[in-house]
């Protein structure tokens, strides 16, 4: 009995977590053809946890760029959003979503395809971060020192709001 509550609770846990990766992975980002988010638009991308996916473009509006630094912040966003590569197909998505409804619905649970399955979701994820961290990173080498020290405190103020 003790058994059969493990094993559904950890699909339970599985299929949530997969859910809310799959979600992260296909959602779309409402960007308009000029790169700048309005702000209802803004305010309604959420990340993970309720994160705000803006929170860089937002930081940046409060340092006052010059239009030179805009143009260089510009041109290394599209140059990380050439190399992000293609969005997963509908194909692709449906044939996902069929894999994960298999896992669920076996009789025998195989655990070491759920795993491997997770850990694509879980490397995709991470590459992601990364290139993000690497983007804002460029961009912050751009900044004066003195925008530094202002984004240096507004990082860690808004740190400190969340905890």
């Amino acid at each position: 009995m003790k058994t059969h509550l493990v094993l559904k609770s950890s699909l339970i846990a599985l299929v949530a977590s997969s859910a809310l990766m799959a979600g992260q992975l296909y959602a779309a980002d409402p960007v308009s053809d000029t790169g700048v988010k309005t702000s209802q638009e803004h305010r309604q991308v959420k990340g993970h946890h309720g994160h705000d996916k803006g929170g860089m473009h937002k930081m940046l509006r409060k340092l006052d760029l010059t239009d030179a630094q805009k143009a260089e912040v510009k041109l290394i966003v599209e140059k990380y959003k050439a190399q992000a590569g293609e969005r997963p197909t509908k194909e692709q998505r449906a044939e996902h979503k069929a894999q994960m409804l298999s896992l669920v619905t076996s009789a025998n649970f195989d655990e070491a395809a759920a795993q491997a399955m997770i850990e694509q979701k879980q490397q995709a994820h991470q590459q992601t971060a990364l290139k993000m961290l690497k983007m804002q990173n460029e961009i912050y080498q751009i900044l004066t020192p003195e925008q530094q020290e202002k984004f240096a405190k507004r990082f860690e103020n808004g740190h400190k709001k969340r905890k």
